[in-house]
Protein backbone atom coordinates (compact mmCIF):
# COMPACT_ATOMS: atom_id res chain seq x y z
CA UNK A 1 0.00 0.00 0.00
CA UNK A 2 1.22 3.84 -0.58
CA UNK A 3 1.51 6.12 2.01
CA UNK A 4 -1.71 8.44 0.88
CA UNK A 5 -3.44 5.14 1.09
CA UNK A 6 -1.99 4.19 4.24
CA UNK A 7 -3.52 8.12 5.20
CA UNK A 8 -6.63 7.77 3.25
CA UNK A 9 -7.73 4.95 5.06
CA UNK A 10 -6.79 5.88 8.27
CA UNK A 11 -9.11 9.41 7.25
CA UNK A 12 -12.08 7.15 6.66
CA UNK A 13 -12.16 5.52 9.81
CA UNK A 14 -12.37 9.00 11.88
CA UNK A 15 -14.66 10.10 9.28
CA UNK A 16 -16.76 7.41 9.66
CA UNK A 17 -16.81 7.47 13.38
CA UNK A 18 -17.73 11.10 13.33
CA UNK A 19 -20.67 10.36 10.71
CA UNK A 20 -22.21 7.31 13.00
CA UNK A 21 -21.87 9.90 15.89
CA UNK A 22 -23.64 13.07 14.06
CA UNK A 23 -26.06 10.48 12.41
CA UNK A 24 -26.68 9.11 16.02
CA UNK A 25 -27.21 12.58 17.95
CA UNK A 26 -30.82 13.69 19.25
CA UNK A 27 -32.00 17.48 18.69
CA UNK A 28 -30.92 17.55 22.14
CA UNK A 29 -27.39 16.32 21.91
CA UNK A 30 -26.75 18.77 18.49
CA UNK A 31 -27.43 21.35 20.85
CA UNK A 32 -25.46 20.30 23.69
CA UNK A 33 -22.12 22.39 24.60
CA UNK A 34 -18.92 21.38 24.27
CA UNK A 35 -16.96 23.49 26.77
CA UNK A 36 -13.96 22.99 25.54
CA UNK A 37 -14.62 23.65 22.09
CA UNK A 38 -17.56 27.35 23.79
CA UNK A 39 -19.77 25.68 20.88
CA UNK A 40 -22.20 23.31 20.18
CA UNK A 41 -22.22 19.77 19.16
CA UNK A 42 -23.66 20.37 15.95
CA UNK A 43 -21.85 23.82 15.34
CA UNK A 44 -18.61 21.44 15.75
CA UNK A 45 -19.70 18.77 13.46
CA UNK A 46 -20.64 21.60 10.96
CA UNK A 47 -17.06 22.86 11.48
CA UNK A 48 -15.21 19.55 11.07
CA UNK A 49 -17.01 19.31 7.57
CA UNK A 50 -16.24 22.79 6.61
CA UNK A 51 -12.93 21.74 7.11
CA UNK A 52 -12.37 19.47 4.47
CA UNK A 53 -12.45 20.95 1.21
CA UNK A 54 -9.90 23.71 2.65
CA UNK A 55 -7.20 20.66 3.72
CA UNK A 56 -7.45 19.71 0.39
CA UNK A 57 -7.13 23.68 -1.20
CA UNK A 58 -3.65 23.84 1.41
CA UNK A 59 -2.63 20.69 -0.10
CA UNK A 60 -3.54 21.87 -3.91
CA UNK A 61 -1.08 24.73 -2.33
CA UNK A 62 1.88 23.18 -1.37
CA UNK A 63 1.60 21.27 -5.13
CA UNK A 64 1.49 24.34 -7.30
CA UNK A 65 4.92 25.63 -4.93
CA UNK A 66 2.59 28.34 -2.88
CA UNK A 67 3.01 28.62 1.03
CA UNK A 68 -0.16 28.59 3.50
CA UNK A 69 -0.58 31.90 4.95
CA UNK A 70 -2.92 32.02 7.39
CA UNK A 71 -2.77 33.12 10.68
CA UNK A 72 -4.02 31.94 14.46
CA UNK A 73 -6.44 35.39 14.49
CA UNK A 74 -7.46 34.69 11.15
CA UNK A 75 -8.34 31.13 12.28
CA UNK A 76 -10.05 32.55 15.51
CA UNK A 77 -12.28 34.50 13.26
CA UNK A 78 -13.21 32.39 10.57
CA UNK A 79 -14.17 29.92 13.13
CA UNK A 80 -15.97 32.74 15.07
CA UNK A 81 -18.05 33.77 11.73
CA UNK A 82 -18.71 30.26 11.00
CA UNK A 83 -20.49 29.08 14.16
CA UNK A 84 -22.80 32.06 13.93
CA UNK A 85 -23.83 30.70 10.10
CA UNK A 86 -23.96 26.91 11.69
CA UNK A 87 -26.02 27.46 14.41
CA UNK A 88 -29.06 27.75 12.71
CA UNK A 89 -28.17 24.27 9.94
CA UNK A 90 -29.81 21.33 10.40
CA UNK A 91 -28.07 17.85 11.46
CA UNK A 92 -29.11 16.65 8.38
CA UNK A 93 -27.37 19.14 6.47
CA UNK A 94 -24.12 18.90 8.35
CA UNK A 95 -24.44 14.80 8.18
CA UNK A 96 -24.59 15.35 4.11
CA UNK A 97 -21.80 17.32 4.28
CA UNK A 98 -19.68 15.56 6.54
CA UNK A 99 -20.52 12.11 3.76
CA UNK A 100 -20.24 14.23 0.90
CA UNK A 101 -16.81 16.43 1.94
CA UNK A 102 -15.08 13.47 3.37
CA UNK A 103 -15.67 11.23 0.42
CA UNK A 104 -14.01 13.99 -2.14
CA UNK A 105 -11.25 14.12 0.62
CA UNK A 106 -10.17 10.55 0.66
CA UNK A 107 -10.24 10.61 -2.64
CA UNK A 108 -8.19 13.36 -3.13
CA UNK A 109 -5.70 12.20 -0.63
CA UNK A 110 -5.18 8.53 -2.02
CA UNK A 111 -4.59 10.22 -5.40
CA UNK A 112 -1.27 11.97 -3.98
CA UNK A 113 2.06 9.92 -5.05
CA UNK A 114 4.54 9.29 -2.37
CA UNK A 115 6.60 12.18 -4.30
CA UNK A 116 4.06 14.79 -3.48
CA UNK A 117 3.49 13.78 -0.19
CA UNK A 118 7.23 14.86 0.31
CA UNK A 119 6.88 18.26 -1.28
CA UNK A 120 7.55 20.98 1.54
CA UNK A 121 6.50 24.67 1.76
CA UNK A 122 5.77 27.18 4.54
CA UNK A 123 2.30 26.34 6.94
CA UNK A 124 1.65 29.34 8.28
CA UNK A 125 2.77 29.45 12.04
CA UNK A 126 3.49 25.56 11.90
CA UNK A 127 6.63 26.59 9.24
CA UNK A 128 8.17 24.29 6.75
CA UNK A 129 6.21 21.20 7.19
CA UNK A 130 5.63 18.97 4.08
CA UNK A 131 2.76 18.02 1.85
CA UNK A 132 2.10 14.35 4.02
CA UNK A 133 1.77 16.60 7.15
CA UNK A 134 -0.74 19.17 5.47
CA UNK A 135 -2.95 16.00 4.20
CA UNK A 136 -2.22 14.59 8.14
CA UNK A 137 -4.74 17.45 8.96
CA UNK A 138 -7.67 15.73 7.92
CA UNK A 139 -7.32 13.24 10.21
CA UNK A 140 -5.81 15.22 13.09
CA UNK A 141 -8.66 17.83 12.97
CA UNK A 142 -11.55 15.97 13.07
CA UNK A 143 -10.40 13.59 15.84
CA UNK A 144 -9.73 16.41 18.18
CA UNK A 145 -13.00 17.50 17.97
CA UNK A 146 -14.87 14.61 18.24
CA UNK A 147 -12.91 13.42 21.53
CA UNK A 148 -14.73 16.90 22.47
CA UNK A 149 -18.04 16.12 21.30
CA UNK A 150 -17.74 12.85 22.70
CA UNK A 151 -17.15 14.01 26.16
CA UNK A 152 -19.47 16.80 25.91
CA UNK A 153 -22.25 13.75 25.15
CA UNK A 154 -20.88 11.24 27.92
CA UNK A 155 -19.73 8.83 25.41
Amino acid sequence: MSRSSDLADEYDAVMADVIAVAGGCSQADWTTSCVNEQRSVGVVFDHIAELNPEVVRWVQEFLNGRPVDLTLETVAQRNAEHARRAGARLRGETVADLKAGSARTSEFIRSLTDEQLELTQDFAWAGTQNVGWVAGAAVRHPKGHLKSIKEALGR
